[in-house]
């Protein structure tokens, strides 16, 4: 009978210490500080107010560099690209790299190109897998003639979203194809 009474007694004493510890022993809430959460400062901000609303055309190895090294990175390239390919390639391999001025929404990032000539003319456009959110938007494309990039043309390529219908364009960028 006693072990029956010391083990309702340890039940009755493990329920209640959850509400112990939420307060006092008169049963007041015990008053918790929430920490507060703070996000993380994205490195690129310096890029962003430096060169934002620009796209770069790469053909080599693209900058892994964030920051300042970014940031001297960038100054000493022009945004503009020339692109040449081989004779007996259909495609223009580049790596394009979008500043923003600020970070864009989270969601699917969209690439338009346009033939300069014809600036009302979509040549192609297509969003990218890549989430957005970050200041700085890296990624490979082939411009591909059979996709309708012709050589000697120069396309406008602007980096942007969809939003409620409508393609907001956050950096532009050029790209001549020899």
């Amino acid at each position: 009978m006693k072990i029956l009474l010391a083990a309702i007694a340890l039940l009755v004493a493990t329920n209640a210490a959850p509400v112990f510890a939420k307060g006092d022993a008169n049963g007041k809430a015990a008053k918790s500080k929430k920490a507060a959460s703070t996000p993380a400062i994205d490195p690129n901000v310096v890029v962003g107010k430096a060169h934002g609303g620009k796209v770069w055309i790469i053909t080599s190895t693209a900058p892994s560099a964030e920051g300042e090294e970014l940031s001297k990175w960038l100054s000493a390239h022009p945004s503009a690209g020339e692109v040449t390919k081989k004779p007996k390639d259909e495609r223009w391999p580049i790596t394009f790299l979008a500043v923003f001025k600020k970070p864009p929404a989270k969601g699917p990032m969209t690439i338009e190109f346009m033939d300069k000539k014809e600036p009302g003319t979509l040549v192609d456009q297509y969003s990218s897998e890549t989430m957005g959110g970050s200041i700085v938007f890296q990624e490979p494309y082939d411009l591909d003639t059979n996709n309708g990039f012709n050589k000697d043309h120069t396309y406008l390529i602007k980096v942007g979203q969809i939003i409620k219908g409508k393609f907001i364009a956050y950096a532009t960028g050029e790209v001549s194809l020899k």
